[in-house]
């Protein structure tokens, strides 16, 4: 499994986008930017959804990058 379908898969086990933002307390937007892939998890990111959800892995978070522009 890659770092990008941990990061879907925890997403669409949890409700989706908007879910996920109330569950972590990460702005809906930035959220949103990681599942249509036009951002990444940088270390400040992946620190804050670690710390909100113990379910999620730091090191596997800051793996997920933004998606190549076609």
């Amino acid at each position: 499994m890659t770092p990008r379908e941990y990061w879907n898969t925890y997403v669409e086990r949890n409700g989706g986008p908007a879910k996920v933002s109330e569950l972590t307390g990460v702005p809906l937007s930035t959220i949103a930017g990681v599942c249509n892939g036009s951002r990444g998890i940088g270390r400040r990111l992946a620190q804050r959804l670690a710390a909100a959800d113990p379910m999620l892995d730091y090191k596997t978070l800051v793996w997920v990058t933004a998606k190549e522009a076609a």
